[in-house]
């Protein structure tokens, strides 16, 4: 009742072992189309259906993760609702005791960190008891979102026990044995998170086929409790991931078949900066990566979806700073649209931002800067929430063939009814829907979307600060959206439907996109 986000300021580091204490996190993350102005946009007809789009995040000091609203992709349709993704994934992490309450002390920046009195408490860790579980769940269900919890590989033991490590689930029985007798609901699970980097870092004879064995280990496990639960893995990070990837892949396909793994889940941070936000080139240096993750899961997946583990603006490291990026502006909302679009168009089912909130890069933060909310506090919606925010209510979830002849004027297009209860009622009937971002930030430019004679079209565009893309805050249609929640009363009507009314236009008259628009238009 009065717990706080606050409370789940450690959980990024859980890991369960039998006594339940949290070990801080070791290593840090790491890790077109074409349409000229005045030139036509080139069309095809579908090539898949986007399944979820995630923002990742309750961030949890940063690694905890609540996963947003899906976004379109190929894959299955949409579903809902969203999907809280957190726990201890984060290497190292936490471990599971059942207490109601035990002390806290404060960690050495100050801050109240639970601790467990006993050898855990000697190595830094901190518990992660049955009142800090509950809570963390209720914030899930509070939001109607299904759970995705990580489950720590145990690095630490298992950098000490090297090539002989072999995962012990005693700790997570305990776990999902608290969960089921709370009648609690898990959506799905995953193993460790980034063992690659561990083994690059550290030089620990660890192997994907470890990390596999873990996972099938974890599946029967949870299963037991959980018939129905999903799972994912193996979230490399970036060093020689293209060896992990299909070892790990292959080895859980040979130990447990086809039917464990719903997805293969990778991490890859754009690095965009001040000053490479709307460069092409820099938005697409994504783009091998994605291709070399679709010949993977060709060749070694056994028919597992593509997800886009982790993605964020840049490189936040364990304190989540973004090294001079413009988190939280409003240029990391134009690549954060360009990048949902570009991996749906490349196939991924799910896009989980780092993140939804903690650390620069949270698509909302508190009013103090601090990654701590109060039940009652109020909270910074950035530019980037909103984009995630139109494209619930104004995006469909098939991917259609989009082409752009100019490089500064990204084009992506979708179809069908977007997945939010609260769409747009000119985007629910639409057959086509555009997100178009103009990369230019000197100059508007015009799409021309091939259409039916007589067509309209509805759009909602996005426009940055009068401090320009490196500004605080957004205008949508030209009216500036809120920027601050007050935590104090019931949500606004605006965090419901889209909060501006459409522009209209015939569609063979172009669409005017302001420097560095981003339009959502459905025709």
């Amino acid at each position: 009742s009065k717990a706080t986000v606050s409370v789940l300021n450690w959980l990024r580091s859980l890991k369960y072992t039998p006594r339940g204490d949290v070990a801080p996190r070791a290593a840090s993350r790491r890790a077109r189309r074409g349409l000229r102005r005045g030139g036509r946009l080139e069309s095809g007809p579908p090539v898949g259906f986007a399944r979820r789009s995630y923002g990742r995040g309750v961030r949890v000091v940063e690694h905890g993760r609540v996963l947003q609203p899906r976004y379109p992709h190929h894959g299955l349709p949409q579903r809902q609702p969203p999907r809280c993704r957190g726990g201890a994934g984060a290497e190292p992490a936490a471990v599971w005791r059942v207490r109601e309450r035990l002390p806290g002390v404060r960690d050495g920046g100050g801050r109240g960190v639970p601790r467990c009195a006993d050898a855990a408490a000697a190595a830094g860790a901190g518990c992660l008891n049955a009142s800090h579980w509950d809570a963390f769940y209720g914030f899930a269900e509070a939001a109607g979102a299904e759970f995705l919890f990580g489950i720590s590989f145990r690095l630490p033991e298992a950098d000490l026990a090297g090539a002989g490590y072999v995962w012990d689930g005693a700790n997570a029985a305990s776990l999902l044995a608290h969960m089921a007798a709370r009648n609690q609901t898990m959506w799905g699970f995953e193993m460790g998170n980034e063992i690659n980097n561990n083994v690059h870092n550290t030089g620990a004879p660890l192997t994907p086929a470890m990390q596999a064995d873990a996972t099938v280990k974890l599946a029967k496990l949870a299963k037991r409790y959980f018939p129905d639960a999903k799972f994912v893995g193996p979230d490399t990070g970036v060093p020689n991931w293209k060896v992990w990837m299909p070892e790990y892949l292959t080895a859980v396909r040979a130990l447990g078949g086809d039917a464990v793994l719903t997805a293969a889940t990778h991490h890859v941070y754009n690095g965009i900066a001040n000053t490479t936000f709307n460069s092409p080139k820099q938005l697409d240096h994504v783009v091998p990566d994605m291709e070399a993750l679709q010949a993977i899961v060709a060749a070694h997946g056994g028919g597992v979806e593509m997800w886009a583990g982790e993605m964020g603006p840049n490189y936040g490291n364990n304190d989540g700073h973004c090294f001079g990026a413009p988190c939280g502006l409003y240029a990391a909302a134009m690549w954060y649209a360009d990048d949902l679009g570009l991996r749906a168009a490349h196939g991924f089912t799910h896009h989980q931002r780092q993140d939804f909130f903690g650390g620069d890069y949270g698509m909302v933060s508190s009013v103090s800067g601090y990654p701590a909310l109060g039940l009652r506090d109020a909270v910074v919606l950035h530019a980037d929430y909103w984009v995630n925010f139109l494209w619930k209510r104004l995006v469909g979830a098939g991917v259609l063939r989009v082409a752009s002849r100019d490089p500064t004027l990204r084009a992506y297009g979708f179809t069908g009814p977007p997945p939010s209860q609260y769409a747009a009622p000119a985007c629910r009937a639409a057959s086509t829907q555009l997100v178009l971002i103009n990369l230019a930030t000197d100059r508007s430019t015009t799409a021309s979307p091939p259409a039916a004679a007589g067509a309209r079209y509805a759009a909602w565009v996005l426009t940055p600060p009068p401090a320009g893309p490196l500004g605080n805050g957004a205008a949508l249609n030209g009216r500036a959206l809120p920027s601050v929640v007050d935590g104090a009363r019931e949500a606004p009507r605006y965090l419901q439907e889209v909060p501006a009314a459409p522009e209209a236009g015939a569609v063979a008259d172009g669409v005017v996109l302001p420097p560095a628009g981003i339009a959502f238009v459905c025709y």
